[in-house]
Order: C-alpha cells, then structure tokens, then sequence
C-alpha cells in the first residue's frame, strides 16, 4: 500500500469518529494532532524504513548545511587573515622603499663629500708639492751659496797662510817655517814623548803648542798622514785637566779630538792622528814630532 491511499483512509476514519458536539476548532486541532503522531503500530515496516531514510538525509543535509557554514566562515576568516597579511607586507614594503630611498639619498651625499674632500685634499697635495719645490729650490740656492762662501773662505785661508809664510819664511832658520811669529820644525825621527821635547830643547823649542784653529789648520797644511808628538799632556796632580810643555792650561774643545777620545787617564801623551785629530795614548809610542820657538 502506497502512502498516500494509506494517508487518505486514515483521514476517512479520523473524520468517522469526530463527533458533531466539538467545536470545529478543537476538532480540527485534534485531526492535526492525530496526522503529525501517527501510532507506531499502525504504520508499516516500508514505512518505518522510508522515514529513518528521511530522517537520515535530513541529519546529512544539516551536517553538510553546518559544514558549508563552517567552511564559509573559514573563508571569511582566512580572507581577512590574507588582508591583514597583505597590508602589513605592503607596509613593510612600504618602510622597505623609505629607507632605501634614505639610504640612496646619504650614500649620494656621501659620495658628494668624498669627492669635494678628494678635490680639497689633491689642491692641498699640488700646493704643498709647489711649496716643497720652491723650498727645494731655495735649499739648493742657499747651498751653493754656502758651498761658494766655504769654498772663498778655504781660498782665503790658504792664500793668507801661504802669505804669512812667505812674509815671515825669511826670519826663521833653515828647515823651519814660519807662521804668526812662530817657527815650525818637523821632526820625522820617531820618538816617544820623552826624547821628541828633549830634541825640540836642544833646537831651542818645545813639542808645539796649538791655540787656535788657524794655527791648527796650518799644523795640518805643513804635515803628512803620519802621526806627531804635540806638546800636551796630563797634569800630573789631576788627571782629567791637561796642560801643555809650557806649563799652562789647555781648556778641552771637542771639535780638536777624535770621536770618543780622550777616554783613558792612564793615556797621558797627545798626538795626532792620521785624521788630522788629537788622540791620548802611552807616552812611550814613538812618532814624528812638530817643535815651535817664538
């Protein structure tokens, strides 16, 4: 039996039983009441069967009603989440091109200043290098002027030694020579200290005495590389003062001395050395000596 024959006999007989004595509207409230309770043991199992399936659709389309619900929520909250996303990249972006448009804008000034300072720093090169030249060239004129004025200078020198010696050459003996009111003798016999005064004694001299350095220069112009006996010496009461044959005092000038010298007190003599300078060494050496009379 289909259901709806089975539906239009059951309204027969729910229409037999109504009395005439109930108002209408009670009665049409209990015909309503008797369709939607229908009494289980007057349906059939086809029918039972048909309303589980009904029943079980109706769940599914409420399940997949509530998962389109959900899915479509997801979507509006994964579509939000995607615009928060995308504005604070944009942002970041955004902070991204300020600072490197920053960054461009100092690294330009930079290179600005750089190039203004290396344009400043190649004119301060190019002056300091025209100041150094002309320096340079004031040094080498100041130089061959000095050089000019050394070189007069040992001119005149010379040409005034040589004068005084030809002026005075004529009032010493022979073998002497003569310079500021002095005569010179050189004595190539080699000699301690000693034995060259006694010779230079018995010529009526003494070992020279040098008291300037003119004097010193024309020591050197009348003497070879050899070394001489001169006449100076330790004192013998104290001997960091030194004194010459005649008994007075030498004040040391360094500019006389080789480098270093003197330098040993048990040293008591003074020669000269192959330099031209004076050295201190044991009296007992023997050298050539250089005597001097007034």
């Amino acid at each position: 039996m289909d259901r709806g024959k089975w539906q239009s006999d059951f309204d027969n007989d729910i229409y037999e039983n109504i009395t005439c004595t109930e108002e209408p509207t009670k009665t049409a409230l209990k015909m309503r009441k008797i369709q939607q309770e229908p009494k289980e043991e007057n349906l059939s199992p086809k029918f039972l069967k048909t309303s589980e399936m009904l029943e079980t659709q109706r769940r599914l389309l409420m399940v997949l009603g509530t998962l389109l619900v959900l899915v479509f929520t997801f979507l509006i909250v994964l579509t939000c989440l995607m615009f928060i996303y995308y504005s604070m990249v944009n942002s970041q972006l955004k902070q991204q091109d300020e600072e490197k448009a920053n960054l461009l804008t100092q690294i330009t000034t930079i290179n600005q200043i750089i190039v203004e300072q290396k344009a400043n720093l190649l004119t301060q090169i190019t002056s300091t290098k025209q100041t150094l030249d002309n320096q340079k060239t004031q040094i080498t004129a100041m130089q061959q002027t000095l050089d000019s004025r050394i070189s007069e200078s040992m001119r005149s020198t010379k040409q005034d030694i040589l004068q005084t010696i030809q002026n005075e050459k004529t009032k010493c003996d022979s073998g002497w020579k003569a310079f500021d009111g002095s005569c010179y003798f050189i004595d190539t016999t080699e000699r301690n200290q000693d034995d060259a005064q006694a010779t230079c004694k018995s010529m009526n001299s003494d070992l020279v005495i040098i008291n300037s350095d003119r004097e010193k220069n024309f020591i050197e112009s009348i003497t070879d590389s050899s070394s001489f006996w001169i006449g100076l010496k330790r004192d013998k009461n104290n001997k960091k003062e030194w004194r010459w044959v005649d008994g007075t005092y030498y004040y040391p000038s360094q500019r006389f001395w080789m480098n270093g010298e003197p330098n040993n007190e048990s040293e008591e003599c003074v020669h000269t050395s192959k330099e031209k300078k004076w050295n201190d060494i044991f009296c007992t050496y023997k050298y050539k000596a250089i005597c001097e009379k007034k």
